[in-house]
């Protein structure tokens, strides 16, 4: 399933002509890029479109918006439940309008209270569900935010919602950029929820849900990421990995359902390694794994050499593309047209994503591993300050810091000290915020003219009273991974009207790492230990010993100072619609992008300017492609 939108109005409100277009031109905006397979509902002062890719019920029986009770409710949903036969079979002899998920779900809420159903899915889901008698619509999104989910509550009371923030923009009209969202863009990449690039625009949270009735919404949370605690830990090791094993291999098996043909994202790492070895584990005879790399000298590794040692040790039909410099130059302005959000961080799902959508309809990502497992290499620089009974130092070692030499200040010894001397903070939720800060507060507010009071880090109260790691893997996922990885995964991956899935941010997986003790995690050797030793025996040799963290990283810092990429960057950001918009200081703008395309690439201090340049570049695409246009009124 690809992409849905509602708008629902106060009573006795008619739908202007106007309007009808303009809701079937927002429709078609969402997503799905194949052939038009969109269905709507509509009554008097409502309506609902959904655009449908068919994975599940192939046939029309399938398509949505979908009807129950005699026409009293009607469900509009986008995503997977992948329990859907096992809670079939709780419904007994009753006949459902369709074989596939969407019919089950519905049949679900006709019979019990929305929290209680949810609270039984195993999925990704974005969900709108519309009670004629009671006059209300509820909105809810799966636990951790895998499927995304926009609304718009107007002054007059009007409920715009869908799973795009430019279609729901669209339909609202004007509005002004977020001075709040472009503080959260720079500072951390990424805009955090609530918060979207609109001011007059929300993002549902992952794992809330929204009642809306006589123009009146509320929002509460039905789910709260938990871990249970010491009491909970399983500490022998043999029963830790049988536990992981058994328990990641089922949810592979879970994320397989599908009537069409299932691939995966391969790279050289560890993650996707392991989903390939549980789908051949749980009897899938071909596989087509997918990976993205260079063709040239581009100063990053390209893994997918040995991506493919891992596709032939496990049999799979291998596809993969190297790129050039000039190709993936062609390539931007069909990724920034389909930018819901600036980002700093989609381009290489999006590069993969169209090389898989050529040959099937569903994928697999290794996503989410990082998070709960401790994957990351800053967590190891966090465990150094965790155990260290120097952090009263931190005045004097940032003090410190911000005199060094940018050689100095990156090396991997002053990064240690700097944590341990308490640099990054005294506690889990100062050094996570440090550890995904790409640019300093400070900075971003002199970049945004000094007049803006920087937000704090999202706030909310992990529940994890066991450890300081466990409290940082809550925040990654409430944070990092709901706020980036999983909404920019799914944007682009849609965006070539494929189905992305992450069997590794599951709740029943979820549950399984909090019952295990960090040190099962996290040691000086690095991350993910028990996932690593779960899986040796079915692993190739060259994962299994590499405990390198592997990440896919474009080679944007050396390709920027490219002659041609260098031209357009800069012939975007001295554009005079980028001037007069103003969001910038026009100032800092140039002396950033001056320091980058003047300083020598190898200085530590190219990779963070290269970053800051990158994320200005993106966010006058986004402006000139889906916000100077959208902000004018009806």
């Amino acid at each position: 399933m690809c992409g849905f939108l509602g708008w629902f109005r106060q009573p006795n409100t008619p739908w202007r002509e106007e309007e009808r277009a303009l809701r079937k031109q927002s429709l078609r905006m969402i997503l799905h890029r194949g052939p038009d397979d969109s269905a709507e509902a509509e009554g008097e002062n409502w309506w609902m479109g959904f655009q449908r890719l068919s994975i599940l019920d192939l046939s029309d029986h399938g398509r949505q918006p979908m009807s129950f009770g005699g026409g009293r409710f009607t469900l509009t949903f986008n995503g997977e439940i992948y329990n859907f036969r096992e809670l079939r079979t709780g419904l007994g002899e009753l006949k459902l309008p369709s074989s596939g998920d969407t019919a089950v779900l519905g049949a679900l809420l006709e019979r019990a209270p929305v929290d209680q159903v949810l609270a039984e899915l195993r999925g990704m889901f974005a969900i709108a569900w519309r009670d004629a008698e009671a006059g209300s619509v509820v909105l809810a999104r799966d636990h951790f935010g895998i499927k995304p989910l926009y609304y718009r509550l107007s002054a007059d009371g009007d409920l715009v919602y869908g799973s795009e923030l430019r279609a729901v923009r669209q339909l609202g009209g004007g509005g002004q950029v977020s001075r709040i969202a472009l503080a959260q863009y720079f500072q951390y990449g990424a805009v955090q929820s609530p918060e979207t690039m609109f001011d007059d625009v929300r993002c549902l949270p992952p794992g809330h849900l929204l009642t809306w009735r006589a123009g009146k919404a509320e929002v509460r949370r039905w789910f709260q990421p938990a871990w249970p605690g010491r009491d909970a830990w399983v500490h022998n090791a043999a029963e830790q990995k049988r536990m992981v094993r058994e328990g990641v291999l089922e949810s592979v098996k879970a994320h397989m359902v599908s009537d069409v043909p299932v691939g995966v994202f391969l790279s050289g790492g560890l993650d996707s390694t392991l989903l390939v070895a549980c789908m051949r584990e749980a009897g899938q005879k071909h596989i087509k794994a997918f990976s993205i790399g260079y063709e040239e000298n581009a100063g990053v590794p390209d893994e997918t050499d040995a991506a493919r040692r891992t596709a032939e040790f496990f049999g799979c039909e291998f596809k993969r593309e190297r790129l050039t410099a000039a190709a993936l130059e062609s390539s931007l302005d069909g990724y920034f047209d389909q930018m819901d959000q600036p980002t700093g961080d989609a381009l290489n799902t999006w590069l993969v994503s169209r090389l898989a959508s050529k040959e099937v309809k569903v994928t697999l990502s290794g996503l989410g591993a990082d998070e709960w497992w401790a994957g990351y290499n800053y967590h190891r620089l966090i465990a150094v300050a965790a155990k260290s009974p120097l952090l009263a130092a931190g005045t004097w070692v940032r003090r410190a810091d911000s005199i060094l030499p940018q050689a100095a200040r990156g090396h991997r010894v002053w990064k240690m000290l700097f944590y341990a001397l308490g640099g990054a903070g005294g506690n889990v939720r100062e050094w996570q915020s440090f550890g995904r800060t790409i640019m300093p507060p400070e900075q971003v507010a002199r970049l945004l003219h000094g007049d803006l009071k920087m937000p704090p880090t999202p706030v909310f109260e992990p529940q994890s009273p066991d450890s300081w790691l466990h409290e940082l893997l809550l925040r990654e996922t409430e944070t990092y991974l709901a706020n980036t990885l999983l909404r920019d995964n799914d944007v682009m991956s849609m965006a070539h009207s494929l189905e992305l899935r992450v069997p590794l941010v599951d709740k029943e997986i979820f549950a399984l790492a909090g019952r295990l003790p960090p040190e099962s995690k996290l040691n000086t050797l690095g991350g993910k230990r028990v996932l690593r030793e779960a899986f040796r025996s079915l692993l190739p040799p060259q994962i299994y010993e590499d405990r390198q963290k592997k990440t896919f990283t474009l080679p944007l810092m050396k390709w920027m100072r490219l002659p041609k990429w260098q031209e357009r960057i800069r012939d975007t950001l001295g554009s005079q619609r980028c001037r007069d918009r103003g969001w910038v200081d026009e100032a800092q703008k140039q002396e950033i992008c001056e320091k980058y395309f003047s300083g020598s690439l190898n200085s530590t201090a190219a990779w963070p300017l290269s970053q800051r340049v990158w994320m200005l570049y993106v966010l006058e695409e986004w402006a000139q492609r889906h916000y100077d246009e959208m902000r004018k009124p009806l």
